[in-house]
């Protein structure tokens, strides 16, 4: 045999040497060892009602016997391998029937457990005409750990503790849980951890991370799961004799799972410009669409290559041409998810060993499964502290105990530092893949399929007769296709590319033009504070014309009318009732005196402790503290956020109390605070830079923005109300406190915004700063580093407490009988909080501070 050439790529297993020895021993147990264990092993067998049934206790038994004690022969896993082989045969003699049609079938028994239908298809792949053994543990294991959810949730409910219930319990939580300690035999429960724990073979971790190639997942494995699935109704509270159609069963499933598709409007698309002629057309179209237009042997020759990219790990490529060519020709999504999440995540584990090795002093054994130790994973990021997680914006240290080493670590600032795949990655496919797998609003794609949150209904569903052109493919699969595309080409050696075909690239470039985040909490927050932005300008052009009025005091006969209630007229010039002539309304002189005399006074150092006051005089304190603290947001700014060359930083909220905006002033407001020369270092922004409040601005903004609209209804359905003369006394009278009321409003709901944006702004200067640090890194020309603001950590604690305020302030804008009462409340409760020790801290009284 000729030896291999040094460009010959030698397999190597992603297991390290002790998970290898401890998956494997039973294969180096002689072989009568192995024949006298499997005597020992009880049989499966198959009950009247189609369940299948094992003598648990036997099991155990015969666990003790083996594995413990002087005479042990072999160890649990060894035995587990034991009675998987005895899966193995119990399923390939046909007696796991699961035919729907069939009335003795297994499927009577299975039929009530979320995904059956799918139990079918698993059992096909576990044929040895298909050979998809891989892929039907990868199913199996996923309908499983549902059952098991299901079945925790069942017994919860029942027992009426289903208030402490833990809602997101997955596989480990699960085996660990008393409940199903109560609820299934020991011996079965045993079973189940010695499968699925870290403690024993941990399959279900081996394979849907990504560390077991297709080849090495041995195919009883996948039928002892089947088979332990087909256990499980015995245990559940179903009345078994009862008829339930096929469609029941599956419209009650179905209503309650996640579909893949449910993302499709979710996701923003950054378009350039918009395709003016049929032509520029086919530069939108998806990669499977593309693909579908190429003839077949193109198509396969175009899959192939990718799917023999440096980025795809050894042993994974034809699972990886697989999976697209289901996804193209079939559109099977499904098929396509389940197969491509182990090679993407391995891929992205192997690429962050290498960007990241020297940099955080990673051990080559991260892109290897170990025994006592935690995973790097692609999600998981709320064990961000435990383990590496791929796709964080950090890398926890990792140094060896050598004495340079030690140093390196003791001289660093923190325990950990940026994660290289930030500047490695293609940014759309970095961008799409932390929206996929990262982002708390987002889909979640990989933690749904694999906890059996997705619906499984069109697995494997492929119809001979259906072009699969029509086939339709959801936007976060198109996405990922595309991400996982760029992450192959960007492996492949420019030299040696194979030019693609022009629809292909064009789609290439089309998603690479127009990926943006859609779940990030910058992005989110920044799209948001845009609309609201939007919202604003509409807004201070409405209070425009209500505040251009003029006072006219009704002349009265003193001789007829000594006693009687002065009255005065306000005339909106700008505001038309009917005939085009201009809305007024009249009031108790007294009444506008009063509120005319407190919006006067913008002065709020008065008595922070008076006596009962009036709404009026609530409204004008108000006002006078809302003019301080907007000067003094609006000097912070000037102070403490730089455009670097440009000058100092303004607020955009802030700037709409103090112009006029006509239609086409608002067309030439920009607000802008993202850039393409920090946009990787907008993505690696944490908590501890701020987005740890991210939630809470979002609250912050939406009830703003629902404010700012609510009130304006409520002035235009009072003053309809007026001009058609339906309306009451207290309806005038409303309509005229909201006038005065309204811009003291506007006030509170835009120097809210500004606290928010203030944050939005200090996540930019973060992120300007880190991409400063790199750029210095790189280069030995000096620059400037620009500093932060000061107040930023005040600004961020001070968020949930103005979403306390500003929720409540909500109720000036209710309207009916309470509603000036809830007003004064309101307005109460906001001077409290704008006299209150936080907002203080955040924003404290300067020199500079503009009056």
């Amino acid at each position: 045999m000729a030896p291999l050439s040094p460009s010959t790529p030698i397999y190597r297993p992603s297991l390290s040497s002790a998970v290898h020895d401890a998956l494997y021993s039973y294969w180096r147990l002689p072989g009568c060892t192995r024949s006298s264990l499997q005597s020992t092993v009880p049989k499966f067998c198959v009950d009247v009602d189609g369940v299948v049934t094992l003598d648990w206790n036997s099991w155990l038994s015969s666990v003790d016997a083996n594995a413990k004690g002087a005479k042990a022969v072999a160890n649990e896993v060894e035995m587990t391998w034991t009675l998987a082989i005895e899966a193995e045969k119990f399923v390939a003699r046909g007696t796991v029937d699961l035919n729907v049609e069939n009335r003795f079938s297994s499927w009577r028994a299975v039929r009530r457990l979320t995904h059956a239908e799918s139990l079918k298809k698993v059992a096909m792949m576990l044929e040895d005409g298909a050979g998809d053994f891989f892929m039907a543990f990868v199913v199996g294991v996923t309908i499983l750990e549902k059952a098991l959810y299901d079945l925790h949730n069942e017994i919860s409910e029942l027992s009426g503790v289903v208030k402490s219930r833990k809602k997101n319990m997955i596989l480990r939580d699960l085996l660990r849980s008393d409940t199903l300690v109560d609820a299934l035999p020991e011996g079965l429960l045993h079973l189940l951890r010695i499968l699925f724990l870290p403690s024993g073979l941990n399959l279900r971790n081996l394979v849907w991370h990504g560390f077991m190639a297709p080849a090495e997942f041995p195919k009883c494995f996948g039928c002892l799961t089947l088979v332990l699935i087909t256990v499980l109704p015995k245990y559940f509270c179903w009345p078994l004799e009862k008829s339930l159609s096929k469609c029941d069963v599956k419209k009650t499933v179905e209503e309650e799972l996640f579909c893949i598709d449910s993302f499709d409007d979710r996701f923003v698309v950054k378009l350039e410009k918009s395709p003016e002629t049929e032509e520029d057309k086919t530069e939108w179209l998806d990669l499977v669409a593309a693909l579908r237009q190429e003839t077949p042997q193109m198509r396969d020759e175009i899959i192939r290559t990718w799917s023999a990219s440096l980025f795809v790990p050894a042993g994974r490529s034809t699972l990886l041409q697989r999976a697209i060519e289901a996804l193209v020709k079939w559109g099977d999504e499904l098929w396509f998810l389940f197969a491509v999440f182990a090679v993407l995540e391995h891929g992205l584990r192997l690429e962050f060993l290498r960007a990241n090795q020297m940099r955080a002093g990673l051990s080559s054994a991260y892109g290897l499964a170990q025994i006592d130790a935690y995973y790097s994973t692609l999600d998981g990021f709320g064990q961000k502290d435990k383990h590496q997680v791929l796709l964080h914006p950090a890398v926890l240290l990792d140094f060896a105990s050598d004495e340079s080493s030690s140093k390196a670590k003791d001289d660093s600032p923190s325990d950990s530092v940026v994660n290289a795949l930030y500047e490695r990655l293609p940014l759309p496919a970095l961008m799409m893949l932390l929206d996929l797998f990262m982002m708390s609003t987002g889909p979640n794609l990989r933690a749904k399929l694999c906890h059996g949150e997705a619906s499984l209904s069109s697995f494997l569903e492929h119809d001979e007769s259906r072009s699969s052109d029509t086939a339709k493919v959801s936007s976060a699969t198109n996405f990922l296709f595309a991400s996982l595309v760029l992450l192959c080409e960007n492996s492949r050696c420019k030299t040696k590319r194979m030019p693609l075909p022009p629809a292909i690239s064009h789609s290439l470039q089309s998603f690479s033009s127009s990926t943006t985040c859609s779940f990030h909490p910058y992005y989110r927050l920044h799209r948001a504070l845009s609309v609201a932005h939007g919202v604003a300008l509409e807004f201070a052009a409405f209070r425009t014309y209500w505040t251009a009025y003029h006072i006219e005091e009704l002349s009265v006969d003193s001789d007829k009318c000594e006693g009687q209630t002065r009255l005065t007229c306000v005339n909106f010039s700008d505001v038309k009732a009917n005939n085009d002539t201009a809305f007024t309304l009249t009031e108790k002189t007294e009444r506008v005196a009063e509120f005319l005399a407190a919006l006067a006074v913008e002065d709020s150092s008065a008595s922070s402790k008076p006596k009962k006051k009036s709404f009026a005089q609530l409204t004008g304190q108000l006002n006078g503290r809302l003019h301080e603290l907007s000067a003094r947001i609006r000097g912070d700014f000037v102070g403490n956020h730089q455009l670097s060359s440009e000058g100092s930083r303004s607020s955009v909220f802030l700037a709409l109390l103090h112009e006029e905006y006509s239609s086409a002033h608002q067309t030439s407001t920009a607000w802008n605070l993202r850039g393409e020369s920090i946009e990787r270092s907008l993505l690696a922004l944490s908590d501890q830079d701020g987005l740890s409040v991210a939630s809470c601005m979002m609250e912050i903004i939406i009830c703003c923005q629902r404010s700012l609209e609510t009130f304006r209804d409520r002035i235009e359905q009072l003053q309809q109300l007026v001009i058609e003369g339906k309306a009451r006394t207290n309806h005038r009278r409303s309509l005229l406190s909201s006038v005065f009321f309204l811009p003291v409003f506007e006030r509170m709901q835009i120097v809210s915004l500004s606290i928010v944006e203030h944050q939005l702004v200090h996540l930019h200067d973060v992120a300007a700063r880190m991409e400063w640090h790199t750029k210095a890194a790189d280069s030995s020309s000096p620059s400037t580093e620009s500093t932060l603001c000061p107040q930023a950590l005040q600004v961020e604690q001070l968020q949930r407490k103005l979403l306390q305020c500003i929720t409540s302030f909500e109720g000036c804008t209710s309207s009916g009988e309470a509603s000036q009462k809830s007003g004064e409340q309101a307005v109460a409760r906001a001077l409290q909080f704008l006299n209150s020790k936080a907002v203080k801290a955040a924003f404290p009284p300067k020199a500079w501070m503009e009056s």
